[in-house]
């Protein structure tokens, strides 16, 4: 059945793009080539979705089927909950931007769908509707935390702990506000996702993470607590430049090339 084929065509181009690094400097460049490789697939989507609605749900659908049996499949909390920042990542930056150039009105219809589809099928790993024009035109507010929110989870810390609490208002309150900071902020969002990435592939993820919060996130929330602003701000970019130098060197294996 074509719908069927389309489903796991669909599907596919999505396992691509989970190898793509997510960065400023490459991100068009990449979206533009996706998009010439995969143009028939979207001429194709796009007739299916223009045919009937039913067409339209069963595209919207297939891969939030998929991430949520890839994540179910996860032998422990703490690797699903890991895992989700991947496939998060992955559908807000390069999935979804790819299916809003689907030519046809309903381009939108499909993918806020599929955001509403995936929201009902994992309301834990809840994610937003994202363009590509949004992404370009910086799509940075709550990611300065990241690194934060995946070490935080590594230790069971829900999303709304304290530490990450603490540390997003000082992204805001402080950091977007001082000089060359949000420069930094948006440095670290064309990085970050990456290093996420790399580190969670790791056998000693958990343990890397733990020197993480020892190291760098413990002291740089006692400083913020201690009204030591400009001090944290020195830790936090030691830690970025640290991670940069043993996970953004060159390419992994498992990375595109």
């Amino acid at each position: 059945m074509e719908i069927n084929r389309l489903q796991k065509e669909l599907t596919e181009l999505y396992r691509t793009t989970m190898d793509y690094e997510f960065r400023k400097t490459t991100y068009d460049s990449r979206m533009d080539s996706l998009r010439k490789i995969y143009e028939e697939l979207l001429e194709e989507t796009a007739s299916a979705c223009d045919a009937s609605d039913a067409a339209l749900e069963s595209l919207a659908a297939c891969v939030p089927e998929y991430v949520a049996g890839k994540l179910a499949a996860q032998p422990s909390r703490r690797k699903r909950e890991l895992r989700s920042l991947d496939h998060k990542m992955n559908m807000v930056s390069y999935f979804l931007p790819l299916m809003g150039m689907v030519p046809t009105e309903k381009a939108q219809k499909l993918t806020q769908r599929m955001v509403e589809l995936w929201n009902e099928k994992m309301p834990e790993y809840k994610i937003g509707h994202s363009t590509y024009d949004g992404i370009r035109g910086g799509f940075k507010k709550g990611l300065f935390c990241y690194i934060t929110t995946a070490v935080c989870r590594s230790l069971d810390k829900p999303d709304d702990c304290y530490e990450l609490t603490l540390l997003r208002k000082y992204r805001d309150g402080y950091l977007l506000m001082s000089g060359g900071g949000r420069e930094l902020v948006e440095e670290y969002y064309n990085i970050a996702p990456t290093i996420v990435k790399r580190i969670s592939r790791e056998k000693d993820a958990d343990e890397i993470y733990r020197g993480i919060w020892q190291d760098y996130l413990s002291p740089c929330i006692r400083l913020i607590e201690e009204n030591r602003n400009e001090e944290c701000r020195e830790v936090y970019s030691r830690m970025v430049r640290r991670l940069e130098k043993d996970y953004m060197t060159g390419q992994q294996e498992g990375d595109e090339r």
